[in-house]
């Protein structure tokens, strides 16, 4: 992942039950999401982001940045410490307090700088980040590796599943950047655990299918962290799609400093979108080149917004992302019937 160039989410969540239809409530409609956050710094984007009242934010790791400041990091003491830092700041502890918040990691606030499998605290910083988040003790992110889980809302017309990837715990790591993409099918990126369990995950109905991912899917290969440094991975995504025969999925990433949509449409199934926000307080100094992008990358602050009409037909998904000013700058409109086989 990316390292700092600039110095500059109480998980409430909601929860559909298990009673009958008139008992369920309705999904979120409005969902912001965004990723690589300095604890330290201005963060007066939150107020931006609360301004527009989403129902949901989805924070897609660098959440805070345990390597930012000098000290004992990866100690979990001192990764501890740096959530405290981040919690102290108005802005993003008024944000806590009033939106709920399901979140992931990535390697600044897991391990260190594209840190993966070989970080030996990988239990201490799950706790950190699940407790942080309040995450309920009976989760079942709590009992097993990693971080990774699903969530779901609203009754079967308007299901909504957001499954949460890990793509840090079970990570077969390169060492330096520009990486190459690797022929090694040995390599895992997620992991044989979290592909059984997201197999399991994909079969379960739901109209809408938002997947967290710290890390891009769907761009051109750059040489940074990304699934596109593991081809066989990916197209294992793909696969697991297609074999599931699993509908509405669409995806959400952070990491890179830049913000952008990218389109793919893999052999036989519906087209796939990635859209990317980052960072929250963060800029790179230039996107890179993107054969599948849709439109204009944006490099300025920026938060993501998923606005989910339920009630049209077909449901309508609308994906945007927002400057720190409010201002829309990238968008797309997605009819559910288009991610259908």
């Amino acid at each position: 992942m990316k390292n700092i160039f600039y110095f500059f989410p109480i998980l409430f969540i909601l929860s559909c039950t298990k009673n009958s239809s008139e008992n369920i409530a309705p999904p979120p409609s409005k969902i912001a999401f965004g990723s690589c956050c300095v604890q330290v710094g201005n963060l007066s984007i939150f107020d931006s982001i609360q301004s527009l009242k989403p129902d949901l934010f989805l924070a897609l790791g660098d959440n805070m940045y345990g390597d930012f400041l000098p000290g004992t990091y990866p100690d979990s003491a001192w990764l501890a410490l740096q959530y405290g830092i981040l919690l102290s700041n108005a802005p993003f502890k008024r944000f806590k307090q009033n939106i709920p918040i399901i979140a992931t990691y990535d390697d600044h606030d897991y391990g260190g700088n594209n840190r993966g499998n070989e970080y030996p605290h990988k239990r201490q910083t799950a706790n950190l980040l699940l407790n942080f988040y309040n995450v309920p003790a009976t989760s079942n992110q709590r009992n097993h590796t990693g971080v990774y889980g699903s969530y779901y809302y609203g009754d079967d017309a308007h299901k909504l599943q957001i499954i949460v990837l890990d793509t840090r715990v079970f990570l077969d790591v390169f060492s330096g950047e520009p990486i190459s993409p690797t022929s090694d099918t040995t390599k895992h990126f997620l992991g044989n655990e979290e592909w059984t369990w997201l197999h399991a995950e994909l079969l379960k109905p739901a109209k809408v299918r938002i997947v967290m991912s710290s890390s891009q899917m769907l761009h051109e290969h750059n040489g940074y962290e990304s699934w596109t440094n593991y081809p066989h991975e990916l197209q294992r995504f793909f696969n697991l799609i297609k074999e599931t025969r699993a509908a509405g999925v669409f995806m959400v990433s952070g990491d890179v400093h830049w913000a952008e949509l990218s389109k793919q449409q893999p052999a036989g199934l519906y087209p796939l979108y990635d859209m990317t926000s980052s960072g929250l307080n963060q800029t790179e100094d230039s996107p890179r080149p993107n054969m599948y992008r849709v439109g204009t990358a944006l490099q300025a602050l920026n938060f993501g917004m998923i606005d989910i009409d339920w009630n049209s037909t077909p449901i309508s998904i609308k994906l945007q992302v927002y400057n720190n000013k409010n201002e829309v700058k990238i968008e797309q409109t997605i009819p559910l019937t288009e991610l259908q086989f």
